[in-house]
C-alpha cells in the first residue's frame, strides 16, 4: 500500500509539474479546426477556457467545413473568439489574394480577438520571398479588415526568419513542453503561447492545442466599435457603378480593394 501511494504521488507530482502557470492577466485558450470535429462548447467553456481560435479558411478557396459551426457554437457560449488562416501563398499577389479571401470571411462576424496570419510551410521559397508574402499578406489584411492582425509561428522562425519588420505585430508562438517560449526574436514580449498540442479539454474528443493568451490579442475598444468593411457577393447582372451607388462608394475604391476579375458569386470588400 505505501509502495502504491508513492507510485501516485510521483504520477500527481509529474502531472502538476507539467500544468502551465497562468499570470492573473492572461487566459486559457484552445485553437481549433476541422480535425478537432463536433465540439461541446459548453463543456469547453465550463472547463474554464475563455478564447478559442477557430480555423477559417486555407488557401484562397478553402474554408474549414466546421468554421460555420464552431463560430455560432462558440458566440451562443459567450467565449472569446479569434480567427486564423492558413496561408499557401508562393507569390506577394497570391498573399494579397489570400488575404482578400480571409477578409470575406470574417468581416462581417463578431471577434473579440485579432485576426491572425498561420504562414508556416514555405517550400522551396527563400527566406526574403516568405518575408514578402507575409508583409503584403499582413498590410493587405489590415486594410481590408481595419484590425491589426497577429502573426502565429513556432518559436524557431520566429528566432530565425521573420524580420524585425513584424515586430509591429502581436506576436502567438508555438513552443511545446515549456512554460515559456525560449525565444520571441525582434518581439520583445509574446501575446499568444501555444505551449502544447496534444491537449485534453473536455467537450472535445481527442487532442487539441493549448494556449495562453495576454490582454494584447484582444482587439482595442475603438476596433471593436468602428464599423468595418461589409462583403458583398456580386448578383448577375450587377456592374461596379451599381453597387458603388448602393454603398456611397466609388468604383475606384472598390478596385483598389477587390480583385481585378469581378464574377457573379465572388465576394467584395467595401469601405462605405
Amino acid at each position: 500500500m505505501k509502495r502504491i501511494l508513492t507510485v501516485v504521488l510521483v504520477l500527481i507530482l509529474c502531472f502538476s509539474v507539467a500544468q502551465p502557470v497562468f499570470a492573473a492577466s492572461e487566459q486559457r485558450g484552445i485553437d481549433v479546426s476541422q480535425w478537432q470535429g463536433r465540439i461541446d462548447y459548453a463543456r469547453v467553456r465550463d472547463a474554464g477556457i475563455r478564447v478559442v481560435y477557430m480555423k477559417a479558411g486555407e488557401g484562397s478557396r478553402f474554408v474549414d467545413p466546421y468554421f460555420e459551426r464552431n463560430y455560432r457554437e462558440a458566440r451562443r457560449h459567450h467565449l472569446d473568439i479569434g480567427f486564423y488562416h492558413f496561408v499557401t501563398a508562393r507569390t506577394v499577389d497570391e498573399g494579397r489574394r489570400q488575404a482578400h479571401f480571409f477578409a470575406t470571411l470574417i468581416n462581417e462576424r463578431k471577434m473579440e480577438c485579432r485576426p491572425a496570419m498561420d504562414f508556416e510551410e514555405f517550400g522551396d521559397l527563400s527566406r526574403r520571398e516568405i518575408n514578402a508574402i507575409a508583409r503584403a499578406y499582413m498590410a493587405e489584411l489590415e486594410k481590408l479588415t481595419g484590425l491589426k492582425p497577429m502573426l502565429y509561428s513556432d518559436a524557431s522562425n520566429v528566432e530565425s526568419l521573420w524580420t524585425r519588420h513584424f515586430a509591429r505585430y502581436p506576436l502567438w508562438v508555438a513552443d511545446y513542453g515549456r512554460d515559456e517560449p525560449y525565444t520571441t526574436g525582434h518581439w520583445s514580449t509574446w501575446e499568444g503561447f501555444q505551449y502544447s498540442d496534444r491537449g485534453r479539454i473536455s467537450g472535445i474528443d481527442g487532442l487539441v492545442d493549448l494556449d495562453r493568451f495576454k490582454d494584447g490579442v484582444y482587439l482595442k475598444r475603438h476596433e471593436r466599435v468602428k464599423e468595418r468593411p461589409v462583403v458583398y457577393r456580386v448578383k448577375r447582372g450587377d456592374t461596379l457603378e451599381k453597387i458603388a451607388r448602393r454603398y456611397d462608394t466609388t468604383v475606384d475604391r472598390i478596385v483598389e480593394l477587390n480583385p481585378n476579375l469581378i464574377r457573379p458569386g465572388e465576394k467584395l470588400i467595401i469601405k462605405r
